[in-house]
């Protein structure tokens, strides 16, 4: 399981004051309870496809 430190962020926004928010990181804590639920919502199964089937890796290999 990932911990809050092995999670990494990428804020996207074109205006000024979004940006402004991004960078204020420190703001807020997560608790135990809060990561834990987080958590929970992975069930280690893409939605859309299943990258570990041999047939579907071709397909995207073929998509160079």
């Amino acid at each position: 399981m990932a911990s809050a430190a092995d999670v990494i962020i990428i804020p996207k926004s074109t205006h000024i004051e979004r940006m402004e928010e991004n960078l204020d990181l420190l703001d807020f804590t997560l608790s135990d309870e809060d990561m834990a639920e987080i958590s929970a919502l992975d069930t280690r199964k893409s939605l859309f496809f299943d990258q570990h089937d041999p047939e579907v890796v071709k397909m995207f290999m073929g998509w160079r």
